[in-house]
């Protein structure tokens, strides 16, 4: 099966099948949010859904495109990513009964399959997204840094301490009138 611009996936069907039953699907995103300030785009993804005793087992491979800020010289870039992922979702409604479910794990360890039988992948496609980028992301291995010029005289030097430089020898030149 094929998600287009989609992360949550209906799984009434695959939890009333034995354990062992699996489904598959290709799952593509034009945007993703990794975090507050970091998107991605072209996201591709292909999931696993397996049967396991307690719920389903969601295992697969996620990449993209992250955009992101170089640490040198302060741009934006286009950082590739590309990561295997598993989860567990455990369901809060039992699917033939329909009754609440109690928690068999921490929360923090599986995920939810919600009332409506669904479960969302945004999670653990987000988690090793940002694990697989840099953690100080340089653009290029050349970047030469912020604000990185040649002075008049050869010295290579920041050009905002260059300014700085200039501010004194205004103040030096008034001095001396």
């Amino acid at each position: 099966m094929q998600l287009k611009n989609d992360t949550r996936i209906n799984v009434a069907q695959l939890m009333k099948e034995d354990v062992g039953a699996f489904r598959t699907y290709d799952v593509s995103l034009n945007w993703f949010a990794l975090d507050q300030d970091v998107m991605a785009r072209d996201v591709t993804a292909q999931v696993r859904l397996t049967r396991i005793g307690d719920g389903l087992l969601a295992t697969g491979t996620v990449a993209g495109t992250a955009i992101i800020e170089c640490v040198r010289c302060l741009e934006m870039y286009d950082q590739p990513f590309a990561a295997d992922f598993d989860h567990e979702y455990e369901p809060s409604i039992d699917v033939r009964s329909g009754a609440p479910l109690g928690p068999l794990a921490p929360v923090e360890e599986v995920g939810t399959i919600d009332e409506s039988h669904e479960l969302d992948l945004t999670e653990p496609f987000r988690q090793v997204a940002l694990l697989d980028l840099p953690i100080k992301p340089i653009c290029r291995d050349d970047c030469p840094g912020l604000g990185q010029g040649s002075d008049d005289d050869g010295d290579v030097g920041d050009l905002r301490f260059r300014i700085l430089g200039d501010l004194l020898d205004d103040d030096e030149t008034a001095e001396q009138n």
